[in-house]
């Protein structure tokens, strides 16, 4: 049975995508089956592995229940479910239907025997998508830059964790925090680090990501770091943490 993950924060720009394609690259070498599920609309983890934005099945659908999850394989035991532009629209579709933040969950339910990792890329906001994803998951990973906004609003994303762990999804085990984009040079990014290990303490990620442009160029390419440049910082952080969340399944 899978272990669902969610990837989240309720800003822009935080390394989001980039860990979910990474992180769910890095677990497949490890011998994990693993299903990356995009739910943004701006399809961005879509676009990483070069999956059109145009096929007929999405995401969209299969929360309308027109269809079963459409499942691309990337590469054996690593799988995706694309997103589309329309999910614009799905949050205002469904916003007065009975049990709504359950849609994600729901069509999830079938493909769960078939993994080992489902990992969920949630777009920037704490609305009815991230909503469906905490409702669905057993883990959070939360991604932060090492800035003092970044760790302002950490405490807002943390409390709607505990109101739907409280309310709704009692299998939510708890949350992870992972610090992408460091640079150990920059002083403010070693300041913001020990203010985030010191109020968090042993949630977060002993690894942090450090800025390392092959990432960005891996995305051009449209494949995983691993693929790109196996020996770059960025492959070396990413599959550290992969190790972290093996060796810690349950959170």
């Amino acid at each position: 049975m899978a272990h669902v993950i969610s990837v989240i924060n309720h800003k822009g720009g935080v390394g989001k995508t980039t860990s979910t394609a990474n992180v769910g690259a890095g677990l497949n070498l490890l011998k994990k089956k693993v299903l990356i599920v995009d739910i943004d609309p701006q399809a961005n983890l879509t676009r990483h592995f070069g999956v059109s934005k145009t096929l007929e099945k999405s995401i969209f659908g299969a929360l309308k229940g027109e269809y079963p999850l459409p499942i691309e394989t990337i590469k054996p035991g690593f799988d995706l479910v694309n997103s589309h532009e329309d999910m614009i629209a799905w949050e205002k579709m469904v916003s007065d239907e009975p049990g709504r933040e359950l849609f994600l969950r729901n069509a999830l339910e079938p493909v769960k025997e078939r993994y080992d990792y489902i990992i969920i890329d949630c777009p920037p906001s704490l609305n009815l998508l991230p909503l469906n994803a905490l409702c669905a998951s057993h883990s959070i990973l939360i991604t932060v830059e090492p800035s003092m906004f970044s760790i302002e609003g950490m405490s807002y994303i943390l409390n709607a964790v505990q109101k739907v762990r409280t309310r709704i999804n009692d299998e939510l085990n708890g949350c992870r925090i992972l610090i992408t984009r460091y640079s150990s040079s920059k002083k403010f990014h070693k300041d913001a680090e020990a203010v985030i290990r010191r109020n968090y303490k042993n949630v977060v990620f002993e690894t942090n990501i450090r800025s390392n442009v092959a990432l960005e160029e891996a995305v051009m390419n449209g494949v995983d770091i691993f693929e790109y440049a196996k020996s770059s910082n960025g492959a070396k952080d990413y599959m550290s943490v992969c190790n972290e969340i093996k060796k810690t399944k349950q959170w």
